[in-house]
């Protein structure tokens, strides 16, 4: 079917029909590959990414159930009110195929009485439709798929559930082979369940070098459309034991396997910089970025420094490997109390499991006078304001300063303090 094209679609022994165009192929596949969603993750896909009000959304679903495009189910759980969930018809999964947007043959009948977890799955909906907004400009370059057993084989040629090597929450895999899978994490696990995870992503990475695979554990709060779980206020805790599992198991330390760990409130922003570059942050634009910050320093009134470039080999012994190695180092003099202190600098990823690991080695270097070189402080620059203000970084970390280099001068480097609506650094 053409970009602006739209086909009649007559429904067999009635006189009913509906018009079809691109858009609604997108949103019944949406249907298809996400097997139920709610009224409201629907609306909100169509108003972002088809710029629909909510009514038109809604008003279009009602034409589909008539038509047996799409069908109705409710969820009543915890005595709340019923929710509205959508899936597609049998009418609609006709369609899609007869425009080849999907070729199997039998419909994947889902019913919502058998969703034995509603949290987790509507959950990990949530982390998908937002992801999607947010990649919404790459939306042609994105495939975003259900897993089932067949995803991952440890062989090919084999399709027995045994051979399975995982079954991630959802994945999701650009045009350029960039991999991201997606782990929804509601916190009624033990982290038991976590370690045997984690094991597995590493057997995948290590059966198939040639892939490069992103794993996001998203940990569950309190902002979701529809869960039927009240969750503690804050989830940090979570949040920071998973990355420290991952990284006692040294499985980030793998080349083509990259943890991540974050609430669902930042999934969707984490997600996307993964599908689109932006993390792992590349060499040259960590140098482009402490340039930036430097310059900011340079070009502040207020301050009076002179700051000298410095070689690493100046701090580090000869024990200490190149890859945990700050990105930056200077010496700075203060002219006004005609002070010299030296400064490292840390580009820092949101949710990043190697940030963290990288972060608390150099910590502990400064801390137990293992530096050759006495350093004031290590200043760590994010990206955004809202990537400093939400990673989860321990408590610990005396000699350590956050902050975003687009904002940054020595004079006022603050560390995320808590507020009421968002907190992701322990006190």
């Amino acid at each position: 079917m053409d970009k602006d094209q739209k086909v009649w679609y007559s429904m067999k022994y009635t006189r009913k029909g509906a018009w079809i165009n691109t858009k609604d192929l997108e949103l019944l596949k949406l249907l298809y590959t996400n097997r139920i969603l709610t009224l409201k993750q629907i609306k909100r896909y169509g108003r972002y990414i088809f710029n629909s009000p909510e009514s038109t959304i809604k008003s279009k679903l009602k034409r589909w159930l008539s038509n047996n495009i799409v069908s109705i189910d409710y969820l009543r759980t915890l005595g709340k009110p019923a929710v509205s969930c959508y899936k597609i018809g049998k009418n609609g999964f006709h369609i899609l195929r007869n425009e080849k947007i999907i070729e199997d043959e039998e419909l994947v009948e889902v019913n919502i009485k058998n969703i034995k977890q509603p949290s987790h799955y509507f959950g990990i909906q949530d982390v998908v439709i937002d992801t999607l907004i947010e990649m919404k400009d790459k939306l042609s370059t994105v495939s975003s798929t259900h897993p089932n057993y067949r995803t991952y084989l440890s062989c090919g040629t084999k399709l027995n559930k045994e051979e399975t090597i995982i079954i991630p929450d959802w994945k999701i895999e650009t045009a350029e082979g960039r991999i991201l899978n997606i782990e929804f994490d509601t916190g009624s696990q033990n982290l038991t369940r976590i370690h045997a995870k984690v094991d597995n992503y590493m057997e995948l990475a290590k059966v198939r070098p040639a892939e490069n695979h992103f794993v996001l554990f998203v940990v569950a709060d309190n902002r979701s459309e529809i869960y039927t779980t009240e969750y503690a206020s804050t989830r940090e805790t979570r949040v920071l034991n998973i990355k420290e599992l991952i990284i006692n198991k040294l499985a980030h330390r793998l080349e083509n396997l990259h943890f991540y760990v974050c609430s669902a409130y930042r999934a969707s922003s984490i997600a996307s910089n993964i599908l689109k570059g932006i993390y792992p942050i590349k060499q040259s634009h960590k140098e482009s970025e402490i340039e930036l910050a430097i310059l900011s320093v340079q070009l502040n009134d207020d301050i009076d420094y002179t700051m000298e470039p410095r070689d690493a080999s100046v701090y580090y012994s000869n024990d200490v490997s190149e890859e945990f190695y700050a990105d930056s180092h200077y010496s700075v003099i203060d002219h006004l109390s005609n002070k010299k202190m030296d400064f490292i600098f840390k580009i820092a990823e949101e949710g990043s499991v190697v940030t963290l690991d990288k972060l608390s080695y150099l910590e502990t270097l400064i801390s137990t006078n293992r530096i050759k070189q006495e350093v004031e402080k290590m200043n760590v620059l994010y990206l955004s304001t809202a990537a400093m203000q939400n990673d989860v970084i321990p408590k610990d970390f005396q000699n350590t300063s956050f902050s975003q280099t687009q904002l940054w001068h020595y004079k006022n480097i603050q560390t995320p303090k808590r507020t009421n609506e968002v907190v992701r650094v322990l006190e």
